[in-house]
């Protein structure tokens, strides 16, 4: 700064006024370094409605159009750019609700960034164990996990940090704010995975949106089934599994449901002989039929 200073000390700017050496280079580029300070500047906490406009022209719920996401670009961009530019302490003194929505919202937006930045998904590009576990486990080739580092590579900014996908969900989310409902609302990109909605999750209606999220689960028997016969099992969505101590293992999860269905389904639900049992997970891509 100080060889800047000097170089423009006493010299005047108009048109026909010499500038000393390197000052009108300078004098030129003033206006594009305010621009980019203003840009790095930290933001508020955004009210994700570009999320909503995004997910509002994308989403033909239960599935995704990622080939119309194309078309979002801009706008998922301009979202992904408030996420990166939010003020990581504001974020943090604000309430539960905005914070909760906020990582929610961050995990569906950077993992749609993910998918429209591979799509169409192929099966090239892995390192060679994620390759072979891919092929051990018959992952179906338009599966996310056809994308490099999918889970835990540190492709996001969010928060002024460059972030992976399982530090939102497993380091943020799941530790700080104990709330099983939020495995309905992030979205893996996978067939088997609770749907997202035509909407953003937002601090004033959060718990009424999980709570929707959740109900809508209950209420899909690709998710949530209760058999009677031959004996009462209760099958249930992978994730569950996956996250069971989330849920409080068995016992929990099914006092967990049992708050969410009717009185004699619930009976049946906590009856001691009631086995719990998990649907086979399909990691096909969430995209709409072509």
């Amino acid at each position: 700064m100080r060889t800047f200073r000097s170089a423009l000390a006493g010299a005047p700017i108009f048109p026909g006024s010499p500038l000393p050496r390197g000052a009108a280079v300078i004098a030129l580029l003033l206006p594009t370094f305010g621009f980019a300070a203003e840009n790095a500047a930290a933001q508020s906490i955004p009210d994700h409605s570009t999320f909503t406009e995004v997910l509002r022209n994308v989403v033909e719920f239960p599935r995704v159009d990622y080939e119309r996401l194309e078309g979002q670009r801009v706008t998922l961009d301009r979202y992904m750019h408030e996420l990166a530019r939010t003020d990581s302490g504001e974020l943090a003194r604000a309430d539960r609700e905005a914070q909760l929505a906020f990582w929610i919202n961050a995990y569906n937006a950077c993992m749609l960034q993910l998918v429209a930045d591979h799509y169409p998904i192929e099966a090239r590009g892995v390192g060679m164990v994620q390759w072979f576990r891919n092929m051990a486990t018959s992952r179906p080739r338009n599966s996310v996990w056809w994308i490099r580092d999918v889970f835990d590579g540190e492709f996001c900014e969010v928060a002024g940090s460059m972030r992976s996908l399982d530090e939102i969900e497993h380091e943020i989310i799941r530790p700080r704010y104990q709330e099983p409902r939020i495995h309905f609302a992030v979205n893996c990109a996978a067939v088997s995975c609770p749907p997202l909605w035509e909407e953003a999750y937002v601090p004033e209606d959060l718990e009424a949106q999980l709570q929707r999220a959740t109900r809508n689960f209950v209420n899909d028997p690709a998710h949530f089934l209760l058999e009677e016969e031959p004996g009462p099992t209760l099958r249930l969505n992978r994730i569950v599994d996956w996250f069971s101590e989330d849920f409080g293992e068995e016992e929990g999860t099914k006092e967990f449901f049992a708050e969410l269905v009717d009185e004699e389904t619930r009976e049946i639900l906590l009856h001691p002989d009631t086995r719990i049992e998990f649907f086979e997970y399909d990691w096909t891509l969430n995209d709409v039929d072509r």
